[in-house]
């Protein structure tokens, strides 16, 4: 699979223009099933919020029926973890909303497409980054196709009032079946940040995997075009053809 650099510094329009020749700072969605689901674009996140971009975590469901917490009522575990996931937007410094869908409910059908549309048409992001579609959680693959089919649906007005209509970049987590380009993030700098949010997750879920473990994993992504830690993502090409090739 082909491999591309994400890192502004250099200005490479492989993954987005410098944030200097934007009119506005350039807005990074990340879109996910429920809180935790975030932790393999923490670095990039918090990277372009550095840069001074802006960064949005939005999650669907609240992961009410996380069976860490045991015999606890679905709905305090969505009061504990929509917490969960607002130390972890103030901990990278971005903006962070939950929709109302029902923990492992999610279809990837109209109703949570619409819903993400509307979003994202009030929101207007640049780049969005999801799950991929074949992850072997239903919830996780409905996300990939809710936010795919978003990406149309905030196009058209008479479903979400003004619309977004610039051209958007999906990236979405690496699928090893997949034969997509592949973004390498250099985390390099924010690799704490990532350390950090892992730690809080990792105390509360009694996580066999350690930060060391994680930082072993990123290492090896870096390794991979020369950089300290890197992320890894998987680019979807949404361009629309004139025609089929001869």
């Amino acid at each position: 699979m082909n491999s591309t650099v994400y890192n502004l510094q250099e200005q490479s329009e492989s993954f987005y223009p410098a944030l200097v020749t934007q009119k506005r700072a350039l807005r990074l969605l990340a879109i996910f099933a429920h809180p935790d689901d975030e932790i393999a674009c923490i670095g990039s996140l918090a990277k372009h919020v550095r840069q001074g971009g802006e960064a949005k975590l939005v999650w669907l469901t609240r992961g009410e029926l996380a069976s860490q917490f045991g015999n606890t009522a679905p709905q305090e575990v969505a009061t504990i973890r929509e917490m969960h996931g607002r130390w972890v937007g103030n901990a990278i410094g971005c903006d962070y909303s939950f929709l109302s869908f029902p923990d492992s409910g999610l279809t990837g059908g109209r109703d949570e497409a619409l819903s993400l549309a509307k979003l994202i048409a009030d929101w207007k992001p640049d780049r969005v980054i999801t799950w991929n579609p074949f992850d072997v959680h239903p919830d996780h693959r409905a996300c990939y196709w809710a936010t795919l089919s978003a990406l149309k649906l905030c196009r058209i007005p008479k479903l979400v009032g003004t619309p977004h209509r610039k051209p958007v970049k999906l990236y979405h987590y690496v699928h090893q079946d997949l034969n997509r380009p592949v973004v390498h993030v250099d985390v390099s700098e924010t690799m704490a940040i990532t350390e950090q949010v892992y730690s809080f997750y990792q105390q509360v879920y009694a996580w066999n995997w350690t930060v060391e473990n994680l930082r072993e994993s990123r290492k090896l992504m870096g390794k991979e075009l020369g950089f300290h830690f890197a992320e890894k993502f998987q680019e979807v090409n949404l361009v629309a053809v004139e025609g089929l090739p001869a």
